[in-house]
């Protein structure tokens, strides 16, 4: 039990450093409301262009705007 607790250990930020620069890379993804990848003007979650934000640029756009209006 110790073994997968240290792998986890290990994994956890290997794996989050890595999306972490996927979404720096690349924070916008294929639209999964728009069959397959056309694009729709009546498409609510891409406003029809095909492509959403990832999660963690929502994330980080949340907290950079809640620093910038906290600092002025």
């Amino acid at each position: 039990m110790a073994t997968v607790i240290a792998l986890l250990v290990l994994c956890l930020p290997l794996i989050t450093l890595g999306y972490v620069a996927m979404c720096a890379a690349k924070p916008w993804k294929p639209c999964r409301r728009c069959p397959s990848g056309r694009r729709r003007h009546a498409c609510r979650p891409c406003d029809g262009t095909g492509l959403r934000p990832r999660l963690g640029w929502r994330l980080y756009v949340h907290f950079r705007r809640l620093h910038r209006d906290g600092t002025r």
